[in-house]
């Protein structure tokens, strides 16, 4: 319907001179109405077109901020990439300070306090961490404006590889140090940086979840930091020069990390990072690469047992990837760009994780290794072109078992694999890399603590060189390459040892 047209001009006068009569007056409000809603319908479609545009808008912005998040990665790991490969040349050439690195014809070298490249700003920082060893941290920054800046950091250590260190003669093993506490602190894992010890307990009987101890003095351990207490029970841990990383069983926050520069006044306070797992408190194992996390989780349906995470020097801890493992994962060692898993999954006990792209988690082909009964993996150290596995006590296992990776990331035997009864629980393996050492602690009724003569172990041979009695269970253990030390603990003890 049109609605009639009405004016004021002469021509109305002449139509109503021939007897035409104005529109209704309900017809004129229908006509207002009509244009009314032709108004706000045009409204509403504009106000749907611009939360389309902002929507792309921001979507765009979005992908530009992560192209520049990632191309900084790409350069601050880069960067770290050239330190070793100046340290492969000559471990003089890294010296002291903060510089900006190039590639030249004759390979990278450092040039000035930093550099930049098409709007990015990069630089390595180097701090002597002890003899033969350097903190590394790689920097890059970009400020594009409007609104696009931000920062990568990530962290690294290097070491002399050249170097000889001496390493002495563990057959003959014996203990200087036990340091017993008061309470029931049911110690779990150990770990060693400098001259420190960082060990986890439980909280369910008196334990205050982590201790640590001054170790300047291996023979004489000093507990330090006496009135921490974390709040939660924890597991797994992981260290470098000053950050302390935590898997524990608190329900919002299983990932914990601490700053650790001043470890004689550590306090709550000195937590600067968390996560929240999916579940409740599962974490039970957990290994870095930079500033890569990689967690093990106890087995939650539907929720993924590993995980990779990135730690910001800045922001929050963020999800990069996730994997069902199909089992609790209970001990995670990482090995030239793959995570091998200990799992309780019944038919891949030790299970392997390419992790070269932390973002995207995939197994490694053919996944993994499915060993002789039901009883879980519990432990897994890899050195060398070997992985060494142990498993919880069975009757009809072997519980330790070593594989040869040196055709394959996942060990397809021959050669091997080679098995060693224990007669109780595997809890924790280390070793000496670059010797013919292995230590394994666990459960058995004597001889807690074995030695390994790993070359004896790969040939077929009887590979126990020495047993230790602790008369307790030990649960885990730390080999502090420095000054050719073990370090063991029990429910209640902190061991030291020394070769003779």
């Amino acid at each position: 319907m049109r609605c009639p047209l009405q004016t004021r001009s002469p021509t109305r006068r002449h139509h109503q001179s021939q007897g035409k009569h104005p529109a209704p007056l309900g017809l004129q409000q229908r006509c207002a109405s009509l244009l009314l809603e032709a108004i706000i319908a045009i409204g509403v479609f504009a106000l749907f077109l611009g939360g389309i545009g902002f929507s792309l808008i921001l979507g765009e912005r979005s992908t530009i901020s992560a192209g520049d998040r990632t191309t900084a990665a790409f350069l601050a790991e880069q960067q770290l990439e050239g330190i070793r490969q100046m340290r492969n040349q000559k471990f003089s050439l890294l010296t002291v300070g903060t510089h900006g690195m190039v590639l030249t014809g004759t390979g990278w070298n450092f040039s000035g306090g930093s550099t930049v490249k098409n709007g990015y700003r990069s630089s390595v920082t180097l701090l002597t961490h002890a003899v033969d060893w350097i903190d590394v941290t790689s920097t890059v920054s970009w400020n594009f404006k409007n609104t696009r800046s931000g920062s990568v950091v990530l962290h690294t250590s290097i070491t002399n590889w050249r170097k000889t260190i001496p390493v002495g003669n563990w057959a003959g093993m014996m203990k200087i140090a036990q340091s017993t506490i008061g309470g029931t602190p049911d110690y779990q894992k150990i770990a060693i940086t400098g001259t420190y010890a960082f060990i986890t307990s439980t909280n369910t009987s008196g334990g205050k979840g982590l201790y640590v101890f001054d170790i300047t003095n291996p023979a004489s351990p000093v507990r330090i930091a006496t009135s921490f207490d974390l709040g939660a029970s924890a597991y797994g841990l992981a260290v470098t020069r000053d950050r302390l990383f935590l898997a524990t069983d608190n329900p919002v926050a299983e990932i914990q990390v601490f700053d650790i520069t001043s470890p004689s006044t550590l306090v709550p306070g000195n937590r600067i990072n968390s996560f929240d797992l999916a579940g409740a408190g599962k974490a039970r194992s957990i290994a870095l690469y930079g500033n890569n996390i990689f967690v093990g989780s106890l087995d939650d349906p539907p929720r993924k047992q590993f995980t990779s995470l990135l730690m910001s020097e800045t922001g929050p801890i963020t999800m990069q990837s996730s994997l069902a493992m199909s089992g609790s994962v209970l001990d995670i060692s990482l090995h030239e760009g793959y995570a091998y898993a200990a799992t309780s999954y019944n038919v891949g006990e030790l299970q392997v994780v390419d992790i070269f792209d932390p973002a995207t988690l995939v197994f490694a082909p053919s996944t993994g290794i499915d060993l002789t009964d039901v009883q879980d993996a519990n432990a897994i150290a890899t050195v060398g072109s070997s992985a060494l596995l142990g498993r919880l006590n069975g009757a009809s296992i072997d519980e330790l078992t070593l594989y040869s990776t040196a055709a394959s990331p996942v060990p397809s035997p021959p050669p091997g694999p080679w098995t060693l009864e224990v007669g109780g629980d595997v809890n924790a393996l280390t070793s000496i890399a670059g010797s013919i050492y292995g230590f394994v602690g666990g459960s058995t009724s004597a001889g807690q603590i074995r030695v390994l003569d790993m070359s004896k172990f790969s040939t077929g041979q009887a590979p126990v060189v020495k047993t230790y009695d602790t008369l307790a269970t030990v649960n885990g253990l730390a080999y502090d390459w420095q000054r050719d030390r073990l370090y063991a603990v029990s429910a209640l003890s902190l061991f030291v040892f020394a070769p003779s």
